[in-house]
């Protein structure tokens, strides 16, 4: 058949090159820390189809494709032309170097910035039972001010014991409009997801302050199974309503000083109930400020132990919050 029918027809492309029953994704070194790369195949016979690679079995020398119809085939590594098997070989080497690199970081903060045209600064910390095979949890943080390393500064000893990922973001502060700051966020949420090895149906939002208000404000908008909300002296930012994602659990963390905050906990109970949210308060002495590393450990338990699984999505609609004073929505 001519290269026209196959790249009307893929499974004939597959077949010829020895369609194979699907195996797991047992990739050289490959653990999420690369993005699938899309590009063009080509066998011995010069037939072209185009897919993202997945994953390659070296023993059993098959390697394992994503087609644009969705399906999964494997298909022979001995069948590919040379350039296909170089290319494949080289892939694999940047990820046995990625992986060592992410090994090495475990324990450590990571200084990073997305690749765009925001290139928007953040901060990882890996704890140091990181394991890229097994990935964990990861809360990503923001603070009224836009310190990324700070804001991750304070949960990162939670981050370490529950064996965490934490992920604080620059430059996400208060008085910053919707209309400047979505697009960064557009940019450095899919930088984050493809740099930083994690489990996608355990994601978490957390910060303090106009901080909070954010997460609460991303888990509407963003098309993410967000898990739970790590509140630190936040608000909703006087929404009349909150999209989030079904079940999302939102630990509120509150100085018993912090008088503001804690007008807003009790008037935002309704509408958080009745967005389907659990809820548990954590209290603290202490004013407007981060929570003592214990007591936001609490709470992180907490979200941890009240998760619950799945792919519940929000309306990705955001609700408009009158009083905002933070990010400037609905100015």
């Amino acid at each position: 058949m001519d290269l026209k029918h196959y790249l009307a027809s893929p499974c004939g492309f597959i077949r010829r090159m020895g369609l194979d029953s699907w195996i797991l994704p047992i990739l050289l070194g490959g653990l999420g820390t690369l993005a699938a790369a899309e590009r063009n195949w080509t066998d011995l016979e010069g037939r072209v189809i185009q897919g993202d690679f997945i994953s390659v079995d070296p023993a059993a020398g098959k390697v394992k494709l994503k087609l644009k119809n969705g399906t999964t085939p494997s298909v022979d590594l001995a069948k590919l032309s040379e350039g296909d098997r170089t290319w494949i070989a080289e892939y694999q080497r940047k990820e046995k170097a990625a992986l060592a690199e992410q090994m090495n970081n475990r324990g450590k903060v990571v200084s990073m910035k997305s690749e765009g045209p925001a290139a928007v600064g953040y901060h990882v910390y890996y704890p140091t039972g990181f394991n890229p095979a097994k990935p964990p949890a990861m809360i990503i943080l923001f603070s009224a001010g836009g310190n990324g390393k700070g804001i991750l500064g304070s949960v990162k000893a939670a981050c370490e014991e529950l064996g965490w990922i934490g992920v604080g973001c620059d430059e996400f502060k208060n008085r910053v409009t919707d209309a400047v700051l979505d697009p960064k966020w557009q940019e450095v949420l899919p930088a984050i997801e493809k740099a930083v090895p994690h489990n996608e149906d355990l994601l978490y939002l957390g910060g303090m302050s106009g901080g909070a208000e954010r997460c609460y404000d991303y888990a509407e908008v963003t098309l993410r199974p967000w898990k739970g909300i790590l509140a630190l002296g936040g608000w909703m930012g006087g929404k009349k309503a909150l999209g989030c994602p079904p079940r999302i659990a939102i630990a509120r963390v509150n100085g018993d000083k912090d008088k503001n905050a804690r007008i807003w906990e009790e008037n935002e109970t309704p509408l958080l109930k009745r967005a389907g949210a659990t809820l548990k308060s954590f209290s603290f002495p202490g004013g407007h400020e981060v929570a003592p590393p214990s007591v936001i450990l609490d709470a992180m338990r907490w979200l941890q132990a009240t998760t619950v699984p799945g792919k519940r999505l929000s309306s990705g609609k955001r609700h408009i919050a009158e009083l905002d004073r933070d990010n400037g929505a609905g100015k």
